[in-house]
């Protein structure tokens, strides 16, 4: 059987606050961590950026200066992805906690979210699949699977661009603008062309920026595996996407992630209309027909296995959607925390969202595209705004009255509570919200067979070229002037040679002399054109 080969590169927040509540310069924060790493860590020098590879395979570095962003080494399955995001959260975590022991009743967090509702910045966690295939192929064939799989892979939370309260199963998806985009930081695409294989010709690396980070154990295995499924049978022409397809996949997902009972039904280019969960169906039947086939992984078998359960758990009549999923996925945990912390607060969670047409106008008035929930004196503008009588016909219940200030004052306060309680939901470390939840054993999400997590803090994968480089850099991280590291080679700056990594699965990997690569490369490239033109 083939063998699939991905990995997971995720942003997270940062924040560094003094004893006295005052922010930290947020730069110097992050020189400190990687300073920390060179202390705690057996490492070497990223080649490339401001960063370290790990003796675990993985890549931690500063993303454009803004923020840390941890790679998982790459995996062969699914299982192993997790286990490397939950290391890798883990050495994060463990860096904060020094950041704050080096000054006293400081408070340093790392935070596993996907928008902040302040800035409205949105934080990637991409994914990269491993693949031999032709960019259009996969573009065809995967967007309605990208498009439908947030049911279970979304992170939920809220629309950051809305200055009212829209809960959205993937607060990802208002950051998407295209369908197809080379563009990873604005304008995004459900489908990026980007195109980077960091590996021997002959491969493709397939780059995912539509997904999200998440606490869930078993809606990050099935995000992987589903996924990785989808790219093996679409490599070897069996995959049926293009029979999905569907006629605005931009408005169906945006449509898709604001419905938590997962009922809603989109058209399709052959005029159907299909909710998410049987456009999911058809892609998992096509992967269960060819489950044996020598073109799939061998752990593809169990995958749908879960795939399936999960697919049958969010279908379950009643108790289906949000109702099913509320210790297990995400944004059914979190709707749960916001549906509950709202009913404590004295208000309904079903006449929310008939506050945001209200709300963002006002908004408007004033030249604020939207109220933040901090600092205070944005809802107090908010709240002392005369209304119109447009505006006044918004109110659920203007028919009887003019809603008062304090009303609208509760809501804003609400809001800002819930958009608190969302960032604090993906804290790293025992300030979370899911990690206090999943100690107390309330949750339902964790992976069967998982591995130890200590142990891939400290040790690469088994196999593949994760293992190679994860063992050359503990070999070689006593030399830090020496040597340096990046996905493809590990550099000996002082024998001018390269610790070959460019095959993807580690087969063979040998020193290289650096001339005699730069003359190979020149032949190459000779002979490149001696082809074209005789071809011509």
């Amino acid at each position: 059987m083939d063998e699939s080969l991905f990995g997971i590169e995720t942003e997270y927040a940062f924040t560094h606050f003094a004893p006295d509540g005052k922010a930290l310069k947020r730069q110097a924060g992050l020189e400190r961590m990687l300073m920390l790493v060179t202390k705690r860590l057996k490492c070497l020098r990223d080649s490339a950026a401001p960063g370290f590879y790990l003796c675990n395979g993985s890549r931690f570095y500063i993303d454009v200066g803004h923020h840390p962003e941890m790679s998982t080494p790459e995996c062969l399955d699914p299982w192993e992805a997790v286990l490397y995001i939950l290391a890798g959260e883990r050495i994060l975590a463990a860096l904060a906690d020094e950041l704050e022991s080096e000054l006293p009743r400081s408070k340093a967090s790392v935070y596993r979210c996907n928008v902040d509702y302040i800035t409205k910045q949105t934080w990637g966690c991409h994914e990269s699949y491993l693949h031999r295939t032709t960019t259009k192929a996969l573009a065809e064939e995967i967007i309605p699977h990208l498009v439908s799989r947030l049911i279970y892979t979304g992170a939920g939370g809220f629309d950051s661009h809305s200055s009212g309260l829209q809960f959205t199963l993937s607060p990802r998806v208002p950051h998407l603008g295209r369908q197809i985009s080379g563009n990873s930081t604005s304008d995004r695409g459900i489908f990026h062309t980007k195109d980077e294989p960091l590996c021997s010709s002959g491969y493709h690396r397939l780059h995912i920026l539509c997904g999200e980070s998440q606490c869930s154990q078993l809606g990050t295995f099935l995000k992987i595996g589903a996924t990785a499924l989808v790219v093996s049978m679409i490599e070897a022409g069996v995959c049926r996407g293009h029979e999905v397809a569907l006629q605005a996949p931009l408005v169906a997902m945006r449509r898709f992630s604001t419905d938590p009972s997962c009922t809603r039904k989109e058209a399709l280019r052959d005029g159907r209309k299909l909710r998410a969960l049987e456009i999911q169906r058809h892609y998992l039947e096509a992967a269960e027909a060819h489950v044996s086939q020598d073109f799939m992984p061998p752990w593809a078998g169990e995958l749908c296995a879960e795939w399936r359960r999960m697919l049958d758990l969010l279908e379950g009549g009643p108790e289906g959607g949000e109702g099913a999923v509320s210790t297990v996925l995400d944004w059914g945990i979190k709707l749960t925390l916001f549906m509950e912390h709202t009913r404590k607060r004295g208000l309904q969670w079903d006449e929310l969202s008939r506050w945001t047409p209200l709300v963002e106008p006002i908004a408007a008035s004033f030249g604020r595209r939207e109220p933040r929930p901090a600092p205070r004196h944005a809802n107090e503008a908010i709240v002392e705004r005369d209304l119109s009588e447009d505006q006044m016909r918004l109110f659920p219940r203007v028919e009887s009255r003019k809603p008062g200030s304090e009303e609208l004052r509760s809501f804003l306060d609400l809001r800002a509570e819930l958009f608190e309680l969302d960032t604090r939901f993906g804290e790293l470390g025992s300030g979370g919200i899911f990690f206090a939840l999943d100690e107390a054993g309330v949750l339902d999400h964790r992976l069967q067979g998982l591995g130890n997590v200590e142990e891939a803090m400290q040790q690469p994968p088994a196999r593949g070229r994760a293992h190679e480089r994860g063992q050359a850099v503990l070999r070689h991280c006593g030399e830090p002037e020496r040597y340096t590291a990046a996905w493809q080679a590990i550099a000996d700056h002082q024998l001018q040679r390269s610790f070959d990594l460019s095959d993807p699965f580690g087969r063979n990997p040998s020193w290289v002399d650096w001339t005699a690569a730069r003359r190979q490369s020149r032949e190459e490239r000779l002979l490149r054109m001696v082809r074209e033109r005789r071809a011509r």
